[in-house]
């Protein structure tokens, strides 16, 4: 093949930008980085930079070619995505020449896409097995990314759990908005019970006061004292786990239970002895927050 020949296909401005969706498409960030001069800084919307494409390119062709008069042009390719069919226009130009024959191109704009991603409920989402932490739970952060790409987003932590979703940057200098519905795991709400079941057991119903300190429940009385308060538990409460209304936050919302109080008293109006035996009804509620080690905070 004659230099004309290979300027024309291979080192043409069109060969050039297909080697760069190419190597997207197959997951070569390092590649992919490099051709589209583009480098990867510790900033938060640079995260999913060098995160590798799911890939799901197809049928990738040149669609046209145009001067731009000022020593660069667009290249338009067409493509489907995950089926779905797509363009995109890419700005080169010329970098020189490869061994004094083969022309060389580069990008005059970043081929790149923004994807605004908002992890409900809790700042943390994983891609491609990595943590990615914005600054806050329902606070939409938007991220750059290589186009054309596609990649899934999820949550796995030990409390926390949210099912997969996709996302595709369809085209350079696109913008996708996805959200991540990051939900409490059974587990957490077995945990917060199987807590909450041991401080009532060990902590509140020991204690032989009218007001057990640290409890939900407790029970005045007018006249006096004249025996020791047992408590016991009739109802546990049960935990149930929900967002609360602060991002980040995390609910047990009124959950009912009942103690009982046996204890002796004597009136104060004619000096009657008398046994105080019923039940008392409480509820339990309390937020809490879960840091990025997963420890609980509970308020």
């Amino acid at each position: 093949m004659t230099v004309a020949a290979l300027n024309a296909t291979v080192y043409s401005a069109g060969g050039f930008a297909r080697g760069y969706v190419d190597a997207v498409d197959r997951g070569d960030v390092s590649s992919a980085l490099t051709l589209a001069g583009v480098e990867v800084t510790d900033d938060l919307d640079d995260s999913l930079l060098d995160v590798p494409s799911l890939g799901g390119l197809a049928d990738v062709h040149q669609v046209s070619e145009l001067e731009l008069g000022d020593g660069t042009r667009t290249v338009t390719l067409g493509y489907t995505l995950d089926g779905v069919a797509g363009e995109s226009q890419f700005v080169v130009r010329e970098a020189g020449t490869r061994f004094g024959f083969f022309r060389q191109w580069s990008f005059a704009q970043s081929p790149t896409a923004t994807i605004d991603v908002t992890p409900r409920n809790d700042p943390r989402f994983e891609v491609d097995g990595r943590r990615v932490t914005t600054t806050g739970g329902d606070v939409t952060t938007r991220f750059t990314v290589l186009a054309p790409s596609r990649f899934e987003l999820s949550h796995d932590s030990t409390y926390l759990h949210a099912e997969p979703v996709e996302v595709s940057a369809a085209s350079v200098s696109s913008t996708t908005a996805v959200a991540v519905d990051i939900r409490p795991r059974a587990s957490f709400a077995e945990v917060l019970q199987t807590q909450l079941d041991s401080q009532l057991d060990r902590s509140c119903v020991t204690q032989k006061v009218l007001l057990p300190a640290g409890c939900p429940f407790g029970r005045q009385v007018d006249d006096r004292v004249i025996g020791e308060p047992a408590w016991s538990m009739v109802t546990h409460p049960t935990v149930a786990v929900v967002p609360s209304s602060t991002p980040g936050q995390w609910l047990v919302d009124e959950a009912p239970g009942t103690a009982h109080l046996v204890v002796e008293a004597q009136s104060l109006f004619d000096g009657r002895v008398y046994t105080i035996d019923e039940d008392v009804p409480f509820t339990v509620s309390y937020t809490m927050t879960i840091a990025p080690d997963d420890t609980l905070s509970f308020q």
